[in-house]
This record gives C-alpha cells, structure tokens and sequence, in this order.
C-alpha cells in the first residue's frame, strides 16, 4: 500500500534512493531540504510502498500553477528492480492523487529515453510533448 511519508526519517530514505540516478545534479542532502521544505508547504509530497518494513518504492509529486491551471508533476520516482510492475501502481496512485487535489494536469519530465518511457505510459493516456508527458485530468 502507498503511504504518504510525514516524517525525516522516512524520507532520509527517500532521499538516499537519489544514488541510483545516474548523473543526478542534485546531491541527498539538497534534495532532502528540497522535499523537507516542500513537506512543510504541502506542495511536494513524498510517497512510499513498502513491503516486510523494505522500500519497494517511492514517489515525489509537486503540486504547482501555471497561469491557467493547477499541475501536478513527478519530480522523482525510484522502484526496486524486484518490482517493475509498481510503476503501473504509481501511475493510477497519481492519477488518483490528481482528481483528489483537483488538479488540472499531470506533467511527467524525463531526461531518460522519450520512446522508452512513452511505451509505458501511452496506454495510461499520456502524451510525450518534447521530453514532458502530460495528461489532462478530468
């Protein structure tokens, strides 16, 4: 089950999962202030599965405007390679998450394969514009 993670230790976790990106320009550290400051704001929330007390996998969203509608963005997404069909769990948890904070748009940005990560997510009805899949929420 996916839990929003309200506490630093869980999300030191979190953060320490940034070492599996390669050529990340952001070091654990700046990217926990980056979350524990959106924590406090509430507009970046953290989210985790867990399974035996053990990360399977977590979840950044940020929740943000633009001039015309409210988004929600996936800044950050790590799953264990035990695990490959939790991306399909984070998706509809994201969309889920969307409808319940009334948000306009999902916006998905990736310096990773643009084909690669379309594949996956052109059957959940998002579009790839440029290297930022978005999806309209209804």
């Amino acid at each position: 089950m996916i839990e929003q993670i309200k506490d630093k230790d869980k999300l030191k976790d979190v953060c320490n999962k940034i070492k599996n990106v390669k050529n990340c320009p952001i070091d654990e550290k700046s990217f926990f202030f980056h979350l524990y400051a959106g924590m406090l704001n509430g507009k970046r929330l953290s989210f985790a599965d867990y399974k035996n007390g053990e990360m399977k996998g977590c979840l950044v969203l940020e929740l943000g405007k633009d001039l015309r509608d409210s988004i929600l963005t996936l800044i950050f997404v790590w799953i264990d390679k035990k695990y490959p069909n939790l991306w399909i769990d984070f998706v509809k948890f994201t969309e889920e998450k969307a409808k319940e904070l009334k948000v306009n748009r999902i916006l998905i940005n990736t310096k990773r394969n643009a084909k690669a990560i379309e594949r996956k997510l052109n059957k959940y009805g998002y579009n790839a514009k440029y290297t930022i899949f978005e999806k309209k929420v209804n």
